[in-house]
């Protein structure tokens, strides 16, 4: 499993440096208040790890809410056993 895992990962890699090279070109970012000129890789690249994080944030909250409900529910619980 550990083989097959290395050889995706090692397919994308090279998949993912053939575009990178093949699309070199210099693309104009505006971010409303000024404007940046960046390869197109390097813009892509940002935009993927920006994703990312706003993925990992939003996972990090859904798990921190689920540990609160779950530490309520637990506190309720030894509340009715020791009611018992």
């Amino acid at each position: 499993m550990k083989i097959i895992l290395i050889l995706l990962f090692s397919v994308v890699f090279i998949i993912a440096l053939i575009f990178s090279l093949l699309n070199f070109h210099l693309v104009e970012i505006n971010l409303g208040f000024t404007s940046l000129e960046i390869p197109l890789t390097v813009a892509l690249t940002i935009e993927l790890f920006v994703g990312i994080l706003i993925g990992l944030l939003v996972s990090f909250l859904k798990i921190v809410k689920m540990k609160s409900d779950y530490a309520q529910l637990d506190k309720r619980l030894n509340r009715s056993l020791k009611n018992k």
